[in-house]
This record gives C-alpha cells, sequence and structure tokens, in this order.
C-alpha cells in the first residue's frame, strides 16, 4: 500500500515509529544527558569553557526538532558507543504540511567535502570537543576577544536568515570535518566493522525545517579539501589505460584522439582487441604504431575469444605499468582538460577505491550516467535520461558524491587495490554486471567508491553491426548475472548505503523520489 502523499506518508510512519518506540520502552540512551544549541550560539556555546551535557544536538535557528529525535539520538549513542557524531534525515514544513524530505545517505566522505550534507541537524558526544579544542581552552584563548563581543551581539540582534559565511566555515570545516577526520571517516573502514560507517546516520526525519533544505557550499571548507587536483602530484604518477575494443576502429579513433587532446599527465595505452576481422585489426594496428612514434606509449594486445569485458580489462591489466589504472570504453569521447588529472586525484587517496565520472550522452545535456545505485529491482542508473543543466535531489548531479558503484565505461583504481580486490571477475561477470561486482568488492573491503558528477565525458551508443549482436548476447545472459551478484553480495542486494531506504526501489524510476510505502 502506497500513501499519496509525503505528508500522508510521513504522518503514519511517525505513528508507527512512535508506537513502536512506546512499546519498547525507556530506551538504553535514557540516561544520557543531551542539550539542544541553535547554529547561531553553537559556536559561542561550544568554545564557552563551561560545563557540558554528555550529547550535544546542534540544529538550524529555523525549525524544530521531530518529537522522538531526542530519544532516538540518546539510544544511537547508547547502542554505538566508538561514533561521537551522527546525523539525521529531515523535511520541510509548510503550514503544517510536510514537504520536501531529505533522505541522505550513510556518512559520505567525498560527498561531505563537496557538500555539507548533515543540513540542519547533527549531533555529537561533547568529549569529541577536546578533538577541536585541545586542553579545553576558554573562547577568549581560542579566539580574538572582539571577534566573541561581536558574536555575542550578533545573537542577542535575535534576528536570523541563514548562518554568516564565517558561522558556517566554522561549523563545518572546523567542527564536523575535523572530528569526522579524527574519528576515521577519511580512513579505509576497518575490517572489523565493514558494515558499519565512522559517523552515524540515524535514517529517520529528525528535524523539519520552515524552508526547503538547502546544501552549503564546499567553497566554505576550500583550504581543508583533499584530493583536490595538483598538477605537481599528477605528472608523478603513470596512469594505464585499458580500453576494450572489437570491430570498432572508427570509434576507438575517437576515442583516442579525444583522450590525447585533452590529456596533459603521464599516461599509457593498451587496447585489448579479442578478435577483429583482419581489416580491422590492420587499422587498429596503424593507430597504435602512429602513437608510439610520438611521445606516447601504446600497446595493442589481440586474441580471439569470445566477448568477456572482465576477461579484456585482466588482460590489459597484466601488461598494465601504471600505478592507476582506468578501464574506459571506446565509445567514450573527452571534450575537457584535466579529466585525467581529477579521477586520479581522488583514485590516489587511501581511503578511496573506485572512481568514475559522470557521463552524458552525445551532444546533449543529457544524463546517461551519475551512479549506480542497488534498489529492490537491483542495480540502477539513478538520475539517467533527466537532464543536466537542472538540479537534482539537493545537487546530486553536480558535486562529488560516493556511490556504490560505477558504470563500466570509465572506472579508475589504484593498482594495489585492483589487486587487493582479485581484478574482475571473468567466470561469474563476463557480459552484464562486471563492474558492478567489481565496485561491490572495492566497497566491501573498506573502501569509498566516488563519482565525479563535477566532470563528464560523452558516452555514445554502440553502432557497429558486431556490437549490437554482442549486446544481444549479453542480454541473454542478464539474469544468470544478477542472480549470481545477489548471491555473492547477499549484504548489498536491494541496500544501498548511499541510497536511502525510504526513497523509491522501483528501478523503472530514474529520480529520487520517496517511495510512500506504507507497513
Amino acid at each position: 500500500m502506497k500513501a499519496k502523499t509525503y505528508h500522508e506518508w510521513f504522518i503514519r510512519h511517525q505513528e508507527e515509529l512512535d508506537a513502536a518506540l512506546a512499546a519498547a520502552g525507556e530506551g538504553p540512551g535514557a540516561a544520557l544527558s543531551a542539550e539542544v544549541v541553535r547554529y547561531s550560539h553553537l559556536r559561542n556555546y561550544i568554545l564557552s569553557g563551561e560545563g557540558k551535557p554528555e550529547i550535544l544536538v546542534a540544529c538550524d535557528d529555523d525549525g524544530e526538532l521531530s518529537g522522538c529525535a531526542l530519544r532516538l539520538i540518546r539510544d544511537y549513542f547508547a547502542e554505538h558507543p566508538d561514533v561521537n557524531m551522527v546525523y539525521g534525515d529531515e523535511d520541510q514544513i509548510s503550514e503544517d504540511v510536510h514537504v520536501s524530505p531529505w533522505f541522505k545517505a550513510d556518512w559520505s566522505p567525498d560527498t561531505f567535502l563537496s557538500t555539507f550534507y548533515f543540513g540542519n541537524i547533527f549531533a555529537l558526544r561533547t568529549t569529541a570537543l577536546a578533538l577541536i579544542n585541545p586542553g579545553k581552552r576558554t573562547a577568549q584563548e581560542f579566539e580574538s576577544e572582539s571577534r566573541i563581543l561581536e558574536d555575542a551581539v550578533e545573537e542577542q540582534e535575535a534576528r536570523r536568515t541563514e548562518p554568516d559565511t564565517a558561522l558556517r566555515s566554522w561549523i563545518y570545516g572546523k567542527l564536523c570535518l575535523k572530528i569526522a577526520q579524527a574519528d576515521g571517516g577519511y580512513s579505509k573502514r576497518r575490517a572489523d566493522r565493514m558494515d558499519r560507517m565512522p559517523v552515524g546516520h540515524i535514517p529517520e526525519i529528525l528535524f523539519h525545517a520552515t524552508q526547503k533544505p538547502e546544501n552549503w557550499d564546499a567553497d566554505l571548507i576550500r583550504d581543508s579539501l583533499t584530493g583536490r587536483y595538483s598538477r605537481e602530484s599528477a605528472t608523478t604518477r603513470l596512469i594505464s589505460i585499458v580500453i576494450p575494443s572489437k570491430d570498432n576502429p572508427e570509434v576507438l579513433e575517437r576515442c583516442v584522439r579525444s583522450l590525447m587532446e585533452y590529456s596533459s599527465v603521464p599516461y599509457e595505452l593498451i587496447v585489448v582487441d579479442n578478435g577483429s576481422s583482419d581489416g580491422n585489426r590492420a587499422r587498429v594496428q596503424a593507430l597504435i604504431d602512429e602513437i608510439n612514434a610520438g611521445d606516447l606509449s601504446a600497446t595493442y594486445i589481440y586474441k580471439k575469444m569470445p566477448f568477456n569485458m572482465a576477461r579484456m580489462n585482466n588482460m590489459g591489466a597484466a601488461v598494465a605499468n601504471g600505478e592507476m589504472l582506468l578501464f574506459l570504453h571506446d565509445d567514450v569521447v573527452i571534450q575537457k582538460s584535466g579529466w585525467l588529472s581529477h579521477l586520479s586525484e581522488k583514485a590516489k587517496l587511501p581511503y578511496v577505491g573506485a572512481v568514475g565520472m559522470k557521463l552524458l550522452y552525445p551532444s546533449s545535456n543529457v544524463i546517461q550516467h551519475a551512479g549506480i545505485m542497488s534498489v529492490t529491482d537491483g542495480p540502477v542508473y539513478k538520475l539517467q535520461y533527466r537532464r543536466n543543466d537542472e538540479t537534482w535531489y539537493y545537487g546530486f548531479n553536480k558535486g562529488v558524491r560516493n556511490v556504490l558503484a560505477l558504470s563500466g565505461a570509465c572506472i579508475m583504481v589504484r593498482r594495489d587495490v585492483f589487486g587487493e580486490v582479485g581484478g574482475f571477475d571473468e567466470e561469474h561477470f563476463p557480459d552484464c554486471y562486471t563492474n558492478v561486482d567489481f565496485c561491490y568488492r572495492v566497497f566491501e573491503k573498506g573502501y569509498y567508491n566516488v563519482c565525479r558528477n563535477n566532470m563528464y565525458l560523452f558516452y555514445y551508443d554502440p553502432v557497429s553491426k558486431e556490437n549490437l549482436e554482442t549486446l544481444e548476447l549479453r542480454e541473454k545472459n542478464r539474469p544468470v548475472e544478477l542472480e549470481a551478484l545477489r548471491t555473492l553480495h547477499p549484504m548489498l542486494d536491494g541496500r544501498d548505503p548511499f541510497y536511502h531506504k525510504y526513497l523509491i526501489q522501483d528501478g523503472s524510476e530514474p529520480r529520487f523520489l520517496p517511495g510512500l510505502e506504507l507497513p
């Protein structure tokens, strides 16, 4: 049964949640002391040097906590003693009607560097404040007295539209980011807690804003970003680009020419061909010879065999010399410089696994890929066929995002991570879910996969007769591979830490919409 509107869903869902909490009796966090502090007062409160409760709940000035928020927050901290910071979901209440739900992903370190998706509600253990204020210095010791007095005047004016830039920057970069870093939010997840995130997320509406919730832009913590482009750093790492291709010499050459035009960091090219005709093989060889006659290095691997994307990728990786491996489809075209450097600048980070990029259909503003999510129907491309000049679901198509899986058309990964997961699975996923299985295994090893939706490549559909025949064969094998995917990754079957359980699970719907399912 489905609700007709989000408001109807929320009221029914909240009634069920309240009843469940009442039936459970006193929660495990009932003994924890807690205090709610509004954003405008947060910095002064933390730096005041006064005694603090065990839990500090921070929220926006305009709006109110949900009735169950404090109970859920206390209980979460009691049940997760190793977590120091937690955030929740939110919506807008307008004329007593609940609208604009913001169902958030679980902890997403790279998304956090792109935008403050904690939004209007987060909480922390006050013991964690020592991470940003060592020695429990008072406000006057920590900041200038004149600045503290200015803040006090602002509070007394009791006049607020949005927190000013300085306050936002402090909350975002000096408080939340520092605690997240100290708690392992920017490290590979521990082997004994693969299903747990270092920063907590309560997947329930904890706050009702008076205006539609909005992200805070990452410019507020620009000096604190990690994984940003560095020309000096990029020029020290060789990137091995593996391109599987068969009987597509024109398409392959278009891809390679665009790559050569818009790539300025060191790379080598490896083309893997599973059996082009003699004429097409000669054309590819001529392209490879031309590249080798210049300043670049190119390798051509030719072996007649049935189509197996996983095997072709592994064959290319086996002869690669680079620290970074980039698996690229031959029907991708680059039209902007810097793309390769930005991929590698994320992939180099120790906590990052696979890195991909937003793909647009050729000569258009239409999205082909902005990240793959796992829903009840299986892996789906969210935002496919949506216009990229629009902003979708709190800027999902505009920033850098952590996602569970990426399109196989563009995946970069460090060589050591590739070896750690054993490369691509040739036996179970030769056709359809090669990339998804690979990304799942990378995530299960404790890494975070990243999609750079702040940049894009153009993706062309295969056009040759031979490729169309291959696609038909691949589609016949899709149900078998989907079943294998579910069997080998049961914890990720219909469950995605970066796609909320209350969002729609219908694989045919590319938008981020509330599921509205009622018990």
